[in-house]
């Protein structure tokens, strides 16, 4: 403070003679400015913890730019054991989140993987190895923790005293943890000329009593290196790599000696003025919210002094009436009191909405926000949608060291577990945000996928979709669908076989009482072709008929002539056919069709379906416009037997 007011008294004086203004740096926030580390940690843990509007910008800013984890490798095997073993074990995205939330409240993260021990005792004289956990519980061995060593008696060869301890590393996947470092317990070591850094851990207190104590919990997992630092009374200092330090850098003349600095530090006094609007518009809502409530004593109109009540009345026994009747009202509202005069109420206060600051706290947090690098409009989701892909870009380019930070944190995770746990190295980085893209976009990618100048992944990532699933996914449908028709196949062989096996009496004719159709025979006024028969005069002729040599092929129900077409052999989609030809097809193939038994043709069509949807619905459809038009004629046949040749006219006599 002493250059702030050197700087301010060297300007004390104007051209007139003056006093100068006040410093206008000198202020109260500057009053309460941390002036250590350890302060400055502390302060921005308060602010990001009690501010819950920074807070949750910062929150906002994090969860925007996790995206999903992109893992590049040649081994589709190896990329898919790491992708499982960050997501399901890992937890990678809660992860990032957490270690975000370091990194923009204190400008700190230090994270490193551990892979924990397995502690086993071994007798120095026979050899008996067994589990701490063992030794310790069991009253057999006398287990005693002294001089920070481990004490038991051996019952296989009676020895009594120090056993060596065996520490063993659980190599197994499930077994590696990341830890989140403090940055409260944090010392960082600075070189200034190379800016080398090693880290030390302040082992806290409370930790170091338990493993006094000789707590089993704490025995069976701390690393012998710890317990010695412990006994030593001493700090413990990290090997080179085992700690990785994601930190916001500060400018080149601030001596941050290897720490990152929180922008909570940049944005303090803004921080501080929205704090003092808070606190005055609380202390606003205790005393003038609710309105403070008075009932007094009505002045009378009369001659003289005598008028008013408080001249002439007990003031006292007035204040008890009045609080009696109060009483009464709270337990029976509907209730009736009497007073000997008249009085009148006053509401006190009750004003807290003309004098809270709320339009100065709004415009002191839109201060705080915009200073973080949170748009306001994204913080409020008030982004307009012809503003909000430039807006969003823009965001995302201010915020793109997060990114960085990110990434190299999640390149030094995966290069530890590899070595941990003996894997090859990959490639693993965020995927990039695409919240900005628009439809365009989006539509140009899946064009230059169908052009097969971009990869299917990422045409398809660009909508959402991973090619991998997808895939896996069509080729589990084409198996479920070829599963069906296969089991559909056997039924209807099953059944063709039982028939051809049924006597003949059965096959030739229809049921007793039964329907006629089930035998293949004609229903009576029905439908000839359904029953596999030759359509009428003038339809088409019978199935597997071919037409005189040097005659035109029949023309179907629809119009178009038909051609021979092997039922196989259905027309493909993808292949180049007029619909001339389709319709052609389509009619043959339900002549075909109309002349086979009801379950082979039934089977046909199963099969048409699967190999060309297009023809099979041409060919149900003329099938139903020759059943209709057989239907028709046959009716007209009867009416012409029954009533002579005007049976399709009016009755005779004209009636109806």
């Amino acid at each position: 403070m002493g250059n702030l007011n050197t700087f301010g008294n060297s300007s004390k004086t104007s051209g007139r003679g003056s006093e100068a203004f006040p410093d206008p740096f000198c202020d109260v926030a500057s009053l309460h400015m941390p002036e250590t580390m350890a302060d400055a940690l502390k302060w921005c843990e308060f602010i990001f913890m009690s501010n819950g509007v920074y807070r949750q910008a910062c929150d906002r800013i994090v969860s925007y730019f996790i995206t999903e984890i992109e893992i590049v490798g040649d081994d589709r095997e190896e990329k898919k054991k790491f992708k499982d073993f960050l997501y399901n074990h890992v937890g990678i995205q809660n992860l990032l989140h957490t270690v975000g939330m370091d990194y923009l409240c204190y400008g700190n993260s230090f994270t490193s993987a551990i892979v924990p021990i397995r502690r086993y005792l071994s007798c120095p004289k026979c050899g008996l190895e067994l589990p701490l956990g063992k030794v310790f519980n069991e009253p057999t061995f006398k287990f005693q923790w002294k001089g920070f060593e481990f004490i038991a008696h051996c019952p296989k060869c009676k020895y009594g005293g120090a056993w060596t301890h065996v520490d063993r590393r659980a190599l197994e996947h499930d077994n590696l943890l990341v830890k989140r470092w403090s940055p409260h317990e944090m010392e960082i070591l600075h070189d200034p000329l190379t800016d080398d850094t090693s880290y030390i851990w302040k082992i806290p207190e409370d930790y170091k009593k338990q493993v006094r104590q000789g707590t089993l919990y704490h025995l069976e997992r701390a690393n012998w290196e710890i317990i010695q630092a412990v006994k030593n009374d001493q700090h413990l200092r990290f090997d080179k790599d085992i700690i990785y330090h994601m930190k916001e850098d500060a400018l080149g003349g601030v001596e941050s000696r290897g720490w990152g600095i929180s922008r909570v530090l940049s944005n303090f006094k803004q921080a501080w003025y929205v704090q003092v609007l808070h606190r005055y518009n609380e202390a606003i809502a205790l005393d003038y919210v609710v309105p403070f409530r008075v009932l007094t004593p009505m002045p009378r109109g009369g001659p003289g002094e005598f008028g008013d009540p408080a001249l002439t009345q007990d003031l006292g026994g007035f204040a008890a009436r009045v609080n009696g009747m109060l009483r009464r009202r709270r337990k029976d509202p509907a209730g009736w009191n009497v007073l000997p005069f008249p009085v009148q109420y006053q509401a006190l206060g009750g004003d807290a909405s003309e004098l809270a600051p709320y339009q100065l706290i709004e415009m002191g947090r839109d201060d705080l926000l915009n200073a973080v690098g949170v748009p306001v409009e994204m913080y409020k989701g008030t982004l307009s949608l012809t503003t909000a892909p430039a807006a969003l870009r823009l965001f995302e380019s201010s915020w793109s060291h997060l990114v960085h930070n990110l990434n190299a944190f999640l390149a030094d995770l995966v290069a530890k577990i590899s070595r941990a746990l003996s894997w090859d190295e990959v490639d693993v980085k965020l995927t990039r945000v695409t919240h900005a893209d628009d439809l365009n976009r989006q539509m140009a990618k899946l064009q230059l996928m169908m052009g097969q100048q971009i990869s299917q992944t990422t045409g398809l990532k660009s909508v959402g979709m991973e090619f991998e699933e997808e895939t896996r996914r069509k080729l589990e449908e084409e198996q479920f669908l070829a599963e069906e028709t296969a089991k559909m196949q056997k039924q209807m062989e099953q059944m063709s076989q039982m028939e051809e096996m049924a006597p003949p009496g059965s096959a030739g004719g229809a049921p007793p009482g039964g329907d006629p159709m089930a035998a293949g025979g004609m229903p009576p006024g029905g439908d000839p072709m359904a029953a596999g028969g030759a359509p009428p005069a003038g339809g088409a002729p019978p199935a597997g008929a071919m037409p005189p040599e040097g005659a035109a092929p029949p023309a179907g129900p629809m119009g178009a002539a038909a051609t021979q077409f092997d039922v196989g052999q259905p027309l493909q989609p993808h292949q180049p056919v007029t619909p001339e030809e389709m319709m052609a097809k389509a009619n043959e193939l339900a002549q075909q069709f109309m002349g086979m038994p009801e379950t082979q043709r039934k089977s046909e069509l199963i099969k048409l379906k699967r190999t060309d949807p297009t023809t099979h619905s041409l060919v149900t459809s003329i099938m139903q416009d020759i059943r209709q038009q057989a239907r028709s004629q046959g009716q007209q046949q009867v009416l012409d037997q029954q009533y002579g040749g005007g049976g399709g006219g009016a009755p005779p006599g004209g009636a109806m």
